[in-house]
Protein backbone atom coordinates (compact mmCIF):
# COMPACT_ATOMS: atom_id res chain seq x y z
CA UNK A 1 0.00 0.00 0.00
CA UNK A 2 2.87 2.70 1.11
CA UNK A 3 4.95 1.35 -2.21
CA UNK A 4 1.31 2.54 -4.10
CA UNK A 5 1.14 5.85 -2.53
CA UNK A 6 4.88 6.56 -3.12
CA UNK A 7 4.31 5.55 -6.59
CA UNK A 8 1.32 8.30 -6.83
CA UNK A 9 3.71 11.12 -5.44
CA UNK A 10 6.19 10.36 -7.91
CA UNK A 11 3.94 10.68 -10.86
CA UNK A 12 1.26 12.54 -9.71
CA UNK A 13 0.82 13.97 -13.60
CA UNK A 14 0.11 10.56 -14.93
CA UNK A 15 -2.37 9.76 -12.61
CA UNK A 16 -4.25 12.95 -12.52
CA UNK A 17 -4.78 12.39 -16.10
CA UNK A 18 -5.89 8.90 -15.34
CA UNK A 19 -8.22 10.68 -13.30
CA UNK A 20 -9.55 12.85 -16.28
CA UNK A 21 -10.07 10.48 -18.46
CA UNK A 22 -12.11 8.31 -15.92
CA UNK A 23 -14.17 11.12 -14.72
CA UNK A 24 -14.96 12.39 -18.65
CA UNK A 25 -15.71 8.79 -19.70
CA UNK A 26 -18.43 8.74 -16.33
CA UNK A 27 -19.28 11.88 -17.61
CA UNK A 28 -20.24 10.43 -21.07
CA UNK A 29 -22.28 7.28 -18.78
CA UNK A 30 -24.43 9.69 -17.11
CA UNK A 31 -25.27 11.96 -20.20
CA UNK A 32 -25.83 8.96 -22.57
CA UNK A 33 -27.85 7.02 -19.68
CA UNK A 34 -29.83 10.37 -19.11
CA UNK A 35 -30.48 10.47 -23.26
CA UNK A 36 -31.76 6.53 -23.25
CA UNK A 37 -33.90 7.17 -19.90
CA UNK A 38 -35.22 9.86 -21.39
CA UNK A 39 -36.39 8.72 -24.54
CA UNK A 40 -37.82 5.62 -22.80
CA UNK A 41 -39.96 8.06 -20.76
CA UNK A 42 -40.91 9.79 -24.20
CA UNK A 43 -42.17 6.44 -25.23
CA UNK A 44 -43.75 4.99 -22.59
CA UNK A 45 -45.61 8.98 -22.54
CA UNK A 46 -46.53 7.74 -26.20
CA UNK A 47 -47.58 4.82 -25.12
CA UNK A 48 -50.23 5.79 -22.20
CA UNK A 49 -51.19 8.71 -24.38
CA UNK A 50 -51.98 6.53 -27.30
CA UNK A 51 -53.60 4.33 -24.74
CA UNK A 52 -55.66 6.78 -23.18
CA UNK A 53 -56.58 8.72 -26.41
CA UNK A 54 -57.74 4.92 -27.69
CA UNK A 55 -60.13 4.46 -24.62
CA UNK A 56 -61.35 7.74 -24.84
CA UNK A 57 -62.69 7.10 -28.42
CA UNK A 58 -63.83 3.33 -27.46
CA UNK A 59 -65.78 5.18 -24.50
CA UNK A 60 -67.69 7.96 -26.73
CA UNK A 61 -68.30 5.19 -29.33
CA UNK A 62 -69.76 2.68 -26.52
CA UNK A 63 -71.63 5.69 -25.02
CA UNK A 64 -73.27 6.51 -28.63
CA UNK A 65 -74.37 2.88 -29.26
CA UNK A 66 -75.55 2.21 -25.78
CA UNK A 67 -77.79 5.88 -25.76
CA UNK A 68 -78.73 5.24 -29.02
CA UNK A 69 -80.63 1.52 -27.74
CA UNK A 70 -81.79 2.71 -24.76
CA UNK A 71 -83.41 5.62 -26.59
CA UNK A 72 -84.84 2.90 -28.87
CA UNK A 73 -85.56 0.80 -26.47
CA UNK A 74 -87.36 3.22 -24.21
CA UNK A 75 -89.06 4.10 -27.31
CA UNK A 76 -90.11 1.14 -27.97
CA UNK A 77 -91.42 0.22 -24.52
CA UNK A 78 -94.13 3.56 -25.05
CA UNK A 79 -95.31 2.32 -28.08
CA UNK A 80 -96.06 -1.28 -27.23
CA UNK A 81 -97.73 -1.14 -23.78
CA UNK A 82 -99.67 2.04 -24.33
CA UNK A 83 -99.57 3.23 -27.79
CA UNK A 84 -100.46 -0.39 -28.87
CA UNK A 85 -103.80 -0.96 -26.71
CA UNK A 86 -104.77 2.80 -27.34
CA UNK A 87 -104.85 2.26 -31.67
CA UNK A 88 -106.44 -1.28 -30.65
CA UNK A 89 -109.43 0.96 -28.84
CA UNK A 90 -111.19 2.48 -32.04
CA UNK A 91 -110.51 -1.01 -33.95
CA UNK A 92 -112.49 -3.05 -31.72
CA UNK A 93 -115.30 -0.60 -31.06
CA UNK A 94 -116.14 -0.65 -34.57
CA UNK A 95 -116.25 -4.82 -34.20
CA UNK A 96 -118.77 -4.32 -31.10
CA UNK A 97 -120.97 -2.04 -33.11
CA UNK A 98 -120.77 -4.56 -36.37
CA UNK A 99 -121.71 -7.42 -33.90
CA UNK A 100 -124.25 -5.58 -32.55
CA UNK A 101 -125.44 -4.68 -36.49
CA UNK A 102 -124.87 -7.85 -37.67
CA UNK A 103 -127.58 -10.60 -38.56
CA UNK A 104 -126.35 -13.46 -40.31
CA UNK A 105 -123.63 -15.29 -38.95
CA UNK A 106 -122.02 -14.45 -42.37
CA UNK A 107 -122.03 -10.95 -41.37
CA UNK A 108 -120.35 -11.75 -38.09
CA UNK A 109 -118.05 -13.39 -39.39
CA UNK A 110 -116.94 -10.71 -41.75
CA UNK A 111 -116.64 -8.66 -38.65
CA UNK A 112 -114.50 -11.10 -36.55
CA UNK A 113 -111.97 -11.30 -39.88
CA UNK A 114 -111.49 -7.53 -40.19
CA UNK A 115 -111.21 -7.32 -36.53
CA UNK A 116 -108.56 -9.81 -36.76
CA UNK A 117 -106.49 -8.75 -39.64
CA UNK A 118 -106.43 -5.12 -38.23
CA UNK A 119 -105.34 -6.74 -34.79
CA UNK A 120 -102.69 -8.60 -36.40
CA UNK A 121 -101.38 -5.77 -38.72
CA UNK A 122 -100.90 -3.89 -35.29
CA UNK A 123 -99.09 -6.62 -33.96
CA UNK A 124 -97.30 -6.88 -37.32
CA UNK A 125 -95.68 -3.31 -36.63
CA UNK A 126 -94.89 -3.99 -33.19
CA UNK A 127 -92.53 -7.16 -34.17
CA UNK A 128 -91.41 -5.53 -36.84
CA UNK A 129 -89.99 -2.56 -34.60
CA UNK A 130 -88.96 -4.88 -32.31
CA UNK A 131 -86.93 -6.53 -34.76
CA UNK A 132 -85.08 -3.49 -35.22
CA UNK A 133 -83.98 -3.10 -31.77
CA UNK A 134 -83.28 -6.63 -32.01
CA UNK A 135 -81.10 -5.66 -34.30
CA UNK A 136 -79.39 -3.21 -32.91
CA UNK A 137 -78.68 -5.06 -29.65
CA UNK A 138 -76.66 -7.85 -32.03
CA UNK A 139 -74.05 -5.40 -33.06
CA UNK A 140 -73.63 -4.20 -29.59
CA UNK A 141 -73.41 -7.91 -28.48
CA UNK A 142 -69.92 -8.17 -30.64
CA UNK A 143 -68.67 -5.92 -28.09
CA UNK A 144 -70.23 -6.71 -25.04
CA UNK A 145 -69.26 -8.49 -22.08
CA UNK A 146 -70.57 -12.45 -20.85
CA UNK A 147 -72.74 -10.56 -18.10
CA UNK A 148 -74.13 -7.71 -20.99
CA UNK A 149 -74.95 -10.74 -23.00
CA UNK A 150 -76.81 -12.78 -20.32
CA UNK A 151 -79.14 -9.66 -19.34
CA UNK A 152 -79.26 -8.48 -23.12
CA UNK A 153 -80.73 -12.45 -24.17
CA UNK A 154 -82.78 -12.33 -20.61
CA UNK A 155 -84.42 -8.98 -21.61
CA UNK A 156 -85.37 -10.28 -25.19
CA UNK A 157 -86.68 -13.46 -24.07
CA UNK A 158 -89.00 -11.33 -21.66
CA UNK A 159 -89.85 -8.33 -24.09
CA UNK A 160 -90.56 -11.79 -26.89
CA UNK A 161 -92.84 -13.75 -24.27
CA UNK A 162 -95.02 -10.39 -23.60
CA UNK A 163 -95.71 -9.88 -27.12
CA UNK A 164 -96.76 -14.02 -27.97
CA UNK A 165 -99.10 -13.16 -24.78
CA UNK A 166 -100.42 -9.56 -26.26
CA UNK A 167 -100.95 -11.78 -29.30
CA UNK A 168 -102.85 -13.89 -27.54
CA UNK A 169 -104.36 -12.04 -24.95
CA UNK A 170 -106.04 -9.64 -28.84
CA UNK A 171 -107.19 -12.75 -30.41
CA UNK A 172 -109.41 -13.96 -27.73
CA UNK A 173 -110.59 -10.42 -26.44
CA UNK A 174 -113.67 -10.79 -28.92
CA UNK A 175 -115.30 -14.16 -27.31
CA UNK A 176 -113.92 -13.42 -24.17
CA UNK A 177 -115.97 -10.03 -24.20
CA UNK A 178 -118.96 -11.44 -26.08
CA UNK A 179 -119.25 -14.31 -23.02
CA UNK A 180 -118.69 -11.46 -20.51
CA UNK A 181 -115.59 -13.62 -18.72
CA UNK A 182 -114.41 -11.30 -16.89
CA UNK A 183 -111.87 -13.97 -14.62
CA UNK A 184 -110.49 -15.07 -18.23
CA UNK A 185 -109.67 -11.28 -19.29
CA UNK A 186 -108.77 -10.34 -16.10
CA UNK A 187 -105.94 -13.16 -15.41
CA UNK A 188 -104.72 -11.93 -18.90
CA UNK A 189 -104.12 -8.05 -18.31
CA UNK A 190 -102.20 -9.60 -14.89
CA UNK A 191 -100.04 -11.19 -16.86
CA UNK A 192 -99.33 -8.86 -19.30
CA UNK A 193 -99.06 -6.07 -16.29
CA UNK A 194 -96.26 -8.94 -14.59
CA UNK A 195 -94.71 -9.53 -17.87
CA UNK A 196 -94.26 -5.49 -17.99
CA UNK A 197 -93.04 -5.13 -14.68
CA UNK A 198 -90.12 -7.68 -15.49
CA UNK A 199 -89.36 -6.38 -18.31
CA UNK A 200 -88.73 -2.69 -16.54
CA UNK A 201 -86.98 -4.07 -13.93
CA UNK A 202 -84.70 -5.92 -16.45
CA UNK A 203 -84.01 -2.72 -18.48
CA UNK A 204 -82.78 -1.05 -15.63
CA UNK A 205 -80.35 -3.54 -14.84
CA UNK A 206 -79.13 -3.34 -18.70
CA UNK A 207 -78.61 0.08 -17.88
CA UNK A 208 -76.78 -0.08 -14.97
CA UNK A 209 -74.69 -3.15 -15.97
CA UNK A 210 -73.84 -0.63 -19.12
CA UNK A 211 -72.65 2.04 -16.76
CA UNK A 212 -70.15 -1.12 -15.27
CA UNK A 213 -68.70 -1.68 -18.76
CA UNK A 214 -68.21 1.81 -19.38
CA UNK A 215 -66.60 3.08 -16.28
CA UNK A 216 -64.15 0.03 -17.12
CA UNK A 217 -62.58 1.31 -19.85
Amino acid sequence: MESVYLYIQQNPDYFAWIFFVLNVLWAGYVYFNKQRHDKNLKEIQHSLNLDLERRKKVFELKMSHYERYVKMLDEFGRKYQSELFERMQPIFTRYMAQMSDCKAEEEKSAALSQFSMQAMELMSESKKEYSILKSESRSLKLTASAALIKIFEELENLVENSIESAKEFINQLPVLIMSNNQTDMQTKRGILNVQGQDIQLKSRELEQQMRIELNEI
